[in-house]
């Protein structure tokens, strides 16, 4: 506050308060850019630490605001996005060899393993099956 006038400073857009509080609106757009970067840049490594930094936030505070706004854990997000993009891809004929790594996933057991968790059948079974309704 200003020592004379009583009157809190002016803060640039998106500059936590000075007692490093931020209000629910800009909590709201600082979750929503954490999304926002996962969406645009899920093929990349993510971690929350960085992810924390790049919207001002810290990662505890992150983590739990973005699982109330989305319902699921940032991490669990980058998976499902990356596991969407999975089945784009071998809907378009390309082999989960060659889709693992080029998504961000460490390698084709890593794909399978959150594949099967969020689809509820491997990646093998979801191409058989897009197979079998392409050539109905």
């Amino acid at each position: 506050m200003n020592e004379n006038s009583g009157i809190p400073p002016v803060r640039q857009h998106g500059e936590p308060a000075p007692d490093g509080k931020r209000n629910d609106d800009e909590t709201a757009q600082a979750v929503a850019t954490a999304k926002q970067y996962i969406d645009e840049n899920f093929c990349e490594p993510i971690n929350l630490d960085d992810l924390a930094a790049l919207v001002g936030m810290t990662r505890f505070s992150l983590a739990k605001r973005f699982r109330q706004r989305f319902g699921t854990s940032p991490y669990r997000y980058v998976c499902q996005v990356r596991v969407r993009q999975a089945q784009t891809m071998m809907e378009q004929g390309l082999r989960p060899t060659e889709i693992a790594i080029e998504i961000g996933f460490f390698d084709q057991s890593h794909l399978a393993r959150h594949f099967k968790r969020l689809c509820g059948m491997t990646p093998r079974q979801y191409r058989t099956r897009c197979a079998q309704s392409a050539g109905q």
